[in-house]
């Protein structure tokens, strides 16, 4: 027995948005000057003191952006980790 595709098979994964707009299927790409920039703007607009503030600053924008990528990858890793505990304390605090 030989397997093919039907026209239906081929239209599902055409590179026309077939599959991925049926599935809604969203790639997003930050480039290292975009990512600088976010975390360059999150620390500026941070309430710790100015001359930590600055220093994170340099260090960021000193950082090749390899090790950029690393270290945002960390941060979301972080992030994504708290999320239980997040929306454990949203519920408590909607019961209320």
């Amino acid at each position: 027995m030989q397997a093919s595709i039907t026209a239906k098979g081929l239209d599902f994964i055409a590179d026309d948005g077939g599959l991925g707009a049926i599935l809604g299927v969203v790639t997003v790409r930050l480039h290292g000057d975009t990512l600088r920039e976010l975390l360059i703007s999150r620390v500026e607009s941070s309430d710790e003191d100015d001359t930590v503030k600055q220093k994170v600053v340099a260090k960021l924008k000193d950082i090749p952006g390899e090790a950029l990528g690393a270290l945002v990858t960390k941060a979301l890793d972080a992030s994504l980790a708290s999320l239980p505990a997040v929306a454990t304390w949203m519920l408590a605090l909607l019961a209320k």
